[in-house]
């Protein structure tokens, strides 16, 4: 508990939200002291209205998007300010605003946050009505707050801009880590695959972003710094860790079997299990080391867990009188082997992190990572393609249109003292998805009574306007730092902020409380019954889409993988790319799938045959990453006419699939590929190899017999998957035509 609060207070969220603090309160003090408080308004509004556009990434895009969400909050506050004289003036205006900040959202993550400041622009222009010369002063001391904000935040990244990187790439080796242990608990608990399971896609989805943005922050870097030591080893450390979670998925143990084959004799599972526990460990106090920027690192000896798990597998083969080429065996070998180059990858970043690792070789391996970022296109036609009823965020933006002017209407009508905070509460509340609608109108009412509460009892204990204002800076730190960890937590501190900053100006705390419950439950209410009955857009409504988008990465991966199989040598930077569109396209179909999941019964279509093509899209992914994994770290024969058969076989099939789902007729010109030769033929081969090992004890299994063991391995391995990928290609295709 107390190593996860200091974590907490380390963290990159409460140091922005310390940033924020020390730029809101330098000019409050500023220019209450020269007497114009009303600018010190203006200005803290700029800053706050800029903060949400402060990510980590690139200094460029972030600089960009605080001078944007800047000109946007100028331009705002003049707009609604010159309509607020009439209501039919003012509501078109309200609408067209609301509307158009909503559609940003098309361009990104980043360009959704420019949105949120123009969209929280929007309700706090109705904080303070002014007009005149009063207006343009106001105005341009909003956008003056932003570039003040802007100065404050680079200057604040150029003390600890290596640091915050160090912090969000230990971040993702905890998140690695945490997935190593969801695996291990596989194999110890096979019998709940379909639990754990769940839980790792929440953990891929979670370092995909990890690594988009590490992605982003490296070349940033690498620009501000130039192709510096230090920057490069951090680089390294990111691959390593990419790779080691395209191991740890494509890790080609069938937990099933294990479960089957090892029941009642789970004990000489125990060494496996551990070893991947250790590994979890040893990453988990790289990541110690990452974040604190400390040499000393934790050292554990893991050969004697190695050994053991040796020999618990020569034991139980001897006592079954098998081999290693036995179907037990293989599981087991397989596994072991696995274990030993997750080993290598933790390893290499030990060797990293202490320096030892060549600085040739670093600068090598991190010359391609710009390829490897998602460059946003800021085409005006991307906006044009989603103004239609298909996109999602189209009936969002419409729908929070509508919301927004009705919780106006509505507030102005039943004279709530302060209408803008229920319109407040519906911007921060609306998304474009039910669920989580849902889930934050629930965190947001909860939230807000317990702080309601909170502030009361503090309310009744002190009268002091001091304290007061202690407590909203405190406060404030807390709810920014909290917003993307634990929402409700975050509503808790976001109303004793409010509570105590609007008691701290004037004293009047019962009847503060009193309208800021009133007030985010009306908001709350709006934001749930719209999401459900205004235009929603359900995920039934999308999700083909991305399966479809996702079978489609997968079919390249396999075509990399079939290419590299073919050239061998160094993994060229074409099959990485394929690799990790491939693993952000199964993210994305599972974040899609859990978004589905939350909405109700009734509007879940489909819902068994989706979760059924989700699971065989992951699966195959998985197969198709043991593939390439094991011909990246073994010596294997030639690529035969045979191999590609199968591969062939399973592109047309899954080709077909992404063509049902993306509403097109599957390709007929497509030749339909015959496998019967080439099963026959690799099962000819293969079962030539297992008459070598037919009458072979494990006693027997010497060094002569390598290269055959070798080769059964590679045989029994390549076929198998070989089959299975194409199975899975079958399946997918077969449960695409159910679900049509």
């Amino acid at each position: 508990m107390i190593q996860s609060v200091v974590r907490f207070l380390k963290s990159i969220d409460f140091f922005k939200s310390i940033t924020l603090l020390i730029a809101l309160l330098i000019p409050l003090g500023l220019f209450n002291l020269l007497g114009v408080p009303s600018l010190a308004i203006s200005v803290a509004m700029g800053v706050f209205l800029c903060f949400p556009s402060d990510i980590p990434g690139s200094m460029r895009h972030m600089a960009l998007g605080i001078f944007v969400s800047s000109i946007i909050a100028m331009v705002t506050m003049l707009a609604i300010h010159l309509a607020y004289f009439s209501l039919w003036v003012l509501m078109p205006v309200l609408a067209v605003l609301v509307f158009f900040y909503s559609m940003l959202s098309v361009y990104g993550f980043r360009a959704s946050l420019v949105s949120f400041s123009g969209l929280l622009a929007i309700i706090l222009a109705f904080a303070r009505p002014t007009s005149g010369q009063a207006l343009l002063a106001h105005a341009s001391f909003v956008f003056a707050g932003g570039m003040w904000y802007l100065g404050v935040t680079m200057l604040a990244h150029a003390l600890v801009f290596r640091r915050h990187n160090q912090l969000i790439l230990a971040e993702c080796m905890q998140l690695t880590a945490q997935y190593l242990r969801v695996r291990a608990q596989l194999v110890e608990k096979p019998q709940q695959t379909d639990q754990f399971q769940k839980e790792l896609f929440t953990l891929q989805t979670e370092i995909n972003e990890k690594h988009e943005k590490l992605r982003e922050i490296f070349v940033s870097e690498r620009n501000h710094s130039g192709n510096s030591y230090s920057a490069n080893k951090y680089i390294l450390i990111f691959i390593e860790l990419v790779d080691i979670l395209e191991l740890t998925i494509s890790n080609p143990a069938n937990y099933h079997k294990i479960g089957t084959y090892f029941k009642g004799e789970e004990d000489m599972l125990k060494p496996f299990i551990r070893i991947i526990q250790t590994m979890a460990e040893r990453l988990e106090n790289q990541a110690e080391v990452v974040a604190r920027d400390r040499k000393e690192i934790v050292k554990v000896d893991t050969a004697p867990l190695f050994q053991e798990a040796q020999a618990k597998l020569d034991n139980y083969l001897q006592m079954h009188q098998l081999n290693q080429l036995n179907e037990e065996g293989i599981i087991l070998g397989n596994l072991l082997d696995y274990e030993q180059k997750q080993q290598q990858k933790i390893e290499s970043i030990e060797r990293v992190l202490q320096n030892l690792t060549d600085q040739e070789q670093i600068m090598r391996r991190s010359q391609d990572v710009e390829k490897f970022i998602t460059q946003q296109d800021y085409d005006i036609s991307i906006l044009l393609q989603n103004l239609n009823t298909k996109s999602t965020i189209f009936r969002h933006a419409v729908r929070l249109t509508v919301t927004v002017m009705l919780g106006y209407l509505l507030s102005s009508l039943i004279m709530i003292q302060i209408p803008y905070w229920v319109m407040l509460t519906i911007v921060v509340i609306m998304r474009p998805s039910y669920g989580l609608t849902k889930s934050r109108s629930i965190q947001r009412v909860y939230g807000t009574l317990i702080g309601g509460v909170i502030a009361l009892i503090i309310v009744l204990l002190t009268q002091h306007p001091v304290v007061y204002g202690s407590l909203a800076a405190v406060s404030l730190v807390f709810a920014i730092s909290l917003v993307q960890k634990n929402y409700a937590g975050s509503a808790v501190f976001i109303t004793l902020t409010v509570v105590f900053l609007y008691t701290f100006i004037k004293p009047d705390a019962f009847n503060v409380i009193q309208y800021r419950v009133l007030d985010t439950a009306v908001g709350a209410g709006l934001s749930f019954l719209a999401s459900l009955f205004l235009w929603p857009s359900w995920e039934f409504m999308n999700i083909q889409k991305v399966l479809a988008d996702s079978i489609g990465a997968n079919r390249k991966y396999l075509q990399e993988i079939s290419n590299y199989y073919q050239q061998k040598g160094e993994v060229p930077t074409v099959y990485k790319l394929a690799r990790k569109e491939a693993f952000i396209a199964v993210g994305e179909m599972s974040a899609a799938f859990q978004r589905m999941n939350q909405e109700p019964k009734s509007k879940r279509q489909n819902f068994a045959k989706t979760y059924e093509l989700s699971v065989l899209n992951h699966t195959f992914l998985t197969a198709a990453a043991a593939l390439g994994t094991y011909i990246q770290n073994h010596i294997t024969s030639e690529k035969s006419t045979y191999f590609q058969a199968y591969i062939d076989s399973a592109e047309e099939n899954l080709k077909a699939a992404q063509a049902l789902l993306n509403g097109e007729s599957p390709d007929k010109t497509l030749k339909s590929v015959q496998l019967e030769g080439a099963r026959s033929y690799l099962e000819e081969q293969y079962q030539q190899l297992v008459e070598v090992n037919r009458n072979m004890s494990t006693a027997e299994f010497t060094s002569p017999q390598k290269e055959k063991q070798i080769q059964l391995q590679e045989a029994s391995l390549v076929i198998g998957q070989l089959k299975w990928i194409n199975s899975l290609s079958e399946s997918i295709k077969n449960a695409v035509l159910a679900l049509q």
